[in-house]
């Protein structure tokens, strides 16, 4: 177990002031104040060990935190990287695939191997990296979806584009631009030489205008149990488009597939941000040290609770009852007057009993101990002595 280095001082600091508190009782001879100095000096203990342990979980909570910011970090990188790259990759296989077959023998042979380098390439991205959805809001989209769509088209892509948006929110524009591009890659890689249609339009939603971008690939293949990889990057497309208060859903049908996401022209949310909750592993460190000190604390006061009750219970004198406490009183008065029971805690020692004397000694129900602190002693026929074991030595 973990220690913390404030124990490594608090240990021995605790030793040295209970040394001084048995000097000091020794030197007085006063249980109460006995009681007192062990009180304090455990209360002090108990407290450094209680900051102690809050010390040590909120370093575990900010290791975690700053672990769990780097996790995060790392997984918007990578989706930067399939973003940027993946694209590309799957038009350079696309492209080499439309030269293998109008080149000759040799040139089809390299460009045959030019495409299954590029798509072992991509199959490579999607396996290494976790997509995500991290540019940031005022960065400029390197290129329109019309852009887009003309160089799907120049690599051999049957793409046809209906529609546009315009006057919507840049985080919007980036994530419309996101769909597409996720569209195209997905209709190169699983579609080549498919028909894709874009269709971009708005139409006024229930917050707002909403923007709906929609892919569809014609003659696609169903999506297989094997086709994991391409998962990633719809996963991360849809963090993205939740973020920003939007829906996306992506079905094949009738040998079409269609990618739909809608979102709104001005989103509130913030695009770099994923719509997943961030779980650290440990709690916030008051409350873990809560949690870990309430069930302690609370048996802890129970027991202390229960010995007070237990030893104040039919040994207490009330204060109009210890006034009426003085030599001379009958012994027959006395014994109507006081508890049934005795204290059962002395941090006193009482002297000697006068001859023919029998003492007997009640608490005024302090807390937590509910020491005696009146003795009283009476012959057969009165009250001998009355002492305060207040003022009375331990020794």
């Amino acid at each position: 177990m973990r220690t913390h280095p404030v124990l490594r001082w608090a240990v021995p600091a605790f030793l040295v002031v209970q040394a001084g508190v048995l000097g000091l009782a020794w030197w007085a001879g006063s249980g109460l104040l006995l009681a007192l100095a062990e009180l304090a000096a455990l209360t002090g203990f108990a407290c450094l060990v209680l900051l102690a342990q809050y010390l040590l979980l909120r370093g575990r909570y900010t290791r975690e935190r700053e672990a769990t910011r780097r996790a995060v970090e790392r997984r918007r990188v990578a989706d930067e990287v399939h973003d940027l790259v993946g694209h590309e990759l799957s038009l350079i296989a696309m492209q080499a695939g439309l030269l293998e077959l109008r080149a000759d023998a040799a040139d089809a042979k390299l460009a045959g191997q030019l495409r299954a380098q590029a798509e072992h390439a991509v199959a490579s991205l999607h396996e290494t990296v976790a997509l995500l959805h991290g540019t940031a809001p005022d960065e400029p989209v390197t290129d329109d979806v019309e852009d887009l769509v003309a160089r799907a088209r120049q690599a051999g892509a049957r793409v046809t584009l209906h529609g546009d948006v315009d006057r919507v929110a840049v985080p919007t524009r980036l994530a419309v631009h996101t769909v597409v591009r996720e569209g195209l890659t997905n209709a190169a890689r699983h579609a080549p030489g498919s028909p894709v249609a874009v269709v971009l339009s708005t139409s006024a939603g229930t917050h707002g205008d909403v923007v709906e971008a929609r892919v569809a690939t014609s003659d696609a293949p169903a999506p297989t149990a094997g086709a994991g990889r391409a998962g990633h990057g719809l996963d991360a497309l849809r963090r993205r488009v939740t973020a920003l208060g939007g829906h996306l859903d992506a079905r094949h049908h009738d040998g079409t597939h269609v990618l739909t996401a809608r979102i709104l022209a001005q989103p509130s949310g913030d695009p770099l941000r994923s719509a997943e909750p961030v779980e650290l592993a440990g709690a916030r460190p008051l409350r873990a040290l809560v949690r870990q000190t309430a069930v302690p604390v609370v048996v802890a006061c129970a027991v202390v609770l229960g010995f007070w009750t237990w030893a104040s219970h039919d040994t207490t004198a009330e204060p109009e009852v210890l006034a009426r406490f003085a030599v001379g009183l009958p012994t027959a008065e006395l014994d109507a007057l006081v508890p049934q029971r005795q204290a059962p805690v002395r941090l006193a020692r009482s002297p000697e009993p006068p001859p023919g004397s029998t003492c007997r000694a009640w608490t005024d129900g302090n807390f937590p101990l509910a020491a005696a602190t009146v003795e009283v002693c009476a012959d057969d026929h009165a009250v001998t002595r009355v002492t305060d074991l207040a003022g009375e030595p331990l020794w």
